[in-house]
C-alpha cells in the first residue's frame, strides 16, 4: 500500500435498494460459469439473473457460507457479484495494467493472470533476512522512528500469530536513506525513507507487517499490512528499483493525523475509536497495479467503498469510479471506513478480463481499533489452492 494521500473531497452515498433474492440457509456456492461479453459490460445488474464469475476456484469458494455479520447476503443492484460469499459491485470496463508509475508498474501492458488458474506450489519454509525501506503512506517527510514488526497470520481468520521480529528505523542506523522527490507531498530536498532489516523471517508463510510509532509520541499510527508472502525464489516487486536484492519488501508508515483525514475525505465521516480503516490495491500475478477492478468487504463499512484518481503524486477520491462501476483507476487504490474490529473480514476483487467476469483475488483480514489495515491483492497465493 503505497503513497496514498487523502485530500478532502466528498464521496456520494450509493443508493441502498435491497432488492434481494433470498439464498437458501444463508449458504452460497460461488462456483460459476462463463458469462457473455454483453453481460460482463452491462451497467444494469439483474438480480433475477445475477452475473457469475469466470474463475473462482479458490480454496473454499465453491462451498462457502456467509460469515457472521456479513452484509449483504444476497444480490442487490449495487452489489450483484457473489465473489466467494462477498458481494461486490459489477465492473463495467476491461481491466488494464498500470504503466508509467513509480510503484508496482510495468512497461508491458499485458495483464498477467496466470496464477489465478494455476497458483504456484509452496516450497519448504526456510528462514531468511527480510530487508527493505519504510515508505510514507501520506504525510510525513522522514520515516525514522517507525517500529516494524512481522507476524504470522491465519489465512482463514485474519488473526495475528506469533511475532517474527522487530526493528526500529532511525537516522543513526541509516544515515544515507532512500530519497524520493517525485511526490507532491515531499519537501524540496525529498522524503527520506529509512531502511529496516529483520532476521529469521519464514518463507512460504502468510505474514503481516505492522508499522507503528516506536516512541509512543503519536506521530505514527498503527498500520497492519496483510498478504505478505515470501517465496523460496522471490522476485523483486515490479517497478520498485530500490528493492533489488530479494528477499525484500517495502512497508508503509501512516501519520497519525491521516486517519481522520481519510474519514473526512470520504464524506465528512469521523473514525470511531472501536472501528478500523481499510486501504489497499489490486495487482495482477506480476505484482503490477490493475485498473478497472471493483472491491468490497463482507462486513459492513460506513459509506461506500471508494476509489481514487490516476494522479500518483496527488491521489484524490474520484466519485465517478464507484458510481459507474469503473472501480480502481491506474493507481488501483481503494478504501473503506469504520469496519468492525476483531472479526474475520473477507475482501474480494473482481474485473472483466478478455470479456469475462473474473475473480481477481479474495483474502481474509482483520481490522484493529483506530488503525489502518492495508491489503494489496497479488493474484492467487499457494495456500489458496
Amino acid at each position: 500500500m503505497h503513497r496514498l494521500r487523502f485530500v478532502a473531497r466528498t464521496l456520494v452515498t450509493l443508493t441502498a435498494l435491497l432488492l434481494a433474492l433470498p439464498l437458501a440457509s444463508q449458504g452460497c456456492s460461488s462456483k460459476n460459469s462463463l458469462i457473455s461479453n454483453t453481460d460482463a459490460g452491462s451497467t444494469q445488474p439483474d438480480c433475477t439473473h445475477p452475473p457469475t464469475l469466470e474463475d473462482d476456484t479458490y480454496s473454499g469458494c465453491a462451498t462457502c457460507s456467509f460469515q457472521a455479520g456479513a452484509t449483504p447476503t444476497a444480490c442487490t443492484p449495487q452489489r450483484s457479484i457473489n465473489a466467494c460469499c462477498d458481494y461486490v459491485q459489477k465492473p463495467t470496463a476491461e481491466i488494464q495494467r498500470g504503466v508509467g508509475l513509480h510503484y508496482f508498474s510495468s512497461s508491458d501492458p499485458t495483464v498477467n493472470l496466470g496464477c489465478l488458474a494455476a497458483p504456484a506450489t509452496a516450497g519448504p519454509s526456510q528462514n531468511v533476512t527480510l530487508s527493505g525501506y519504510v515508505k510514507l503512506f501520506a504525510n510525513g517527510d522522514d520515516s525514522q522512528g517507525v517500529k516494524v514488526e512481522i507476524f504470522k497470520a491465519d489465512p482463514t481468520t485474519g488473526a495475528l500469530g506469533a511475532s517474527m521480529g522487530t526493528y526500529t528505523t532511525s537516522a543513526a542506523l541509516d544515515p544515507t536513506p532512500v530519497v524520493e522527490t517525485w511526490s507532491s507531498k515531499c519537501p524540496s530536498d525529498g522524503c527520506k525513507l529509512r531502511h529496516f532489516q529483520i532476521k529469521n523471517v519464514p518463507t512460504e508463510t502468510p505474514l503481516v507487517i505492522k508499522t507503528s510509532d516506536a516512541a509512543g509520541s503519536g506521530l505514527w499510527a498503527d498500520l497492519y499490512d496483510y498478504n505478505i508472502y515470501l517465496t523460496d525464489s522471490p522476485v523483486p516487486g515490479a517497478g520498485d528499483p530500490n528493492c533489488t536484492t530479494p528477499p525484500c519488501y517495502n512497508p508503509s508508515a501512516v501519520a497519525a493525523t491521516d486517519i481522520n483525514t481519510v474519514a473526512a475525505s470520504a464524506g465528512g465521516f469521523t473514525i470511531k475509536p472501536d472501528k478500523g480503516v481499510m486501504a489497499g490495491e489490486v495487482h495482477d500475478c506480476g505484482d503490477v497495479r490493475i485498473e478497472g477492478a471493483t472491491v468490497d468487504t463482507d462486513q459492513a463499512h460506513e459509506g461506500p467503498i471508494f476509489y481514487f484518481n490516476q494522479d500518483e503524486a496527488n491521489p484524490v477520491p474520484d466519485n465517478s469510479r464507484a458510481q459507474g462501476g469503473l472501480g480502481t483507476s491506474t493507481l488501483s487504490l481503494f478504501g473503506a471506513l469504520n469496519i468492525a474490529t476483531g472479526v474475520p473480514i473477507r475482501v474480494s476483487a473482481t474485473g472483466i478480463y478478455q470479456g469475462k467476469l473474473t475473480l481477481l483475488g479474495t483474502y481474509v483480514v482483520q481490522t484493529f481499533p483506530g488503525a489502518v489495515t492495508a491489503l494489496s491483492f497479488r493474484g492467487r497465493r499457494p495456500f489458496q489452492q
